[in-house]
């Protein structure tokens, strides 16, 4: 059975969009990925979790975004598939 609805946070069938990080101090949800300190009592918010870099399974390819497509193994029925959410490590500057 498929989704109803997309929820954005859930990874199946694309990559997740990252978590809101909650104030220690407040409590308060920050959505903004880039904020480094809370919009509502200035807070330092905790680090970011960067998803893991894994080597997905249904493409074939490394992704530094997967979603839950990474664990379906399809080179023993089939050849890769073509993954259009497929996001690339980023190569970290010098």
């Amino acid at each position: 059975m498929g989704c109803w609805a997309c929820n954005p946070y859930c990874g199946n069938c694309k990559p997740p969009k990252e978590r809101p990080r909650q104030c220690p101090s407040c409590q308060k949800y920050c959505f903004n990925p880039e904020a480094k300190d809370c919009p509502r009592c200035g807070a330092e918010l905790p680090l970011r979790v960067p998803p893991p870099v894994v080597k997905c399974h249904y493409s074939g390819l490394i992704c530094a975004n997967p979603c839950n497509k990474h664990k379906i193994d399809v080179s023993a029925k089939w050849h890769y598939m073509p993954c259009k959410h497929n996001t690339p490590p980023q190569k970290e500057k010098e």
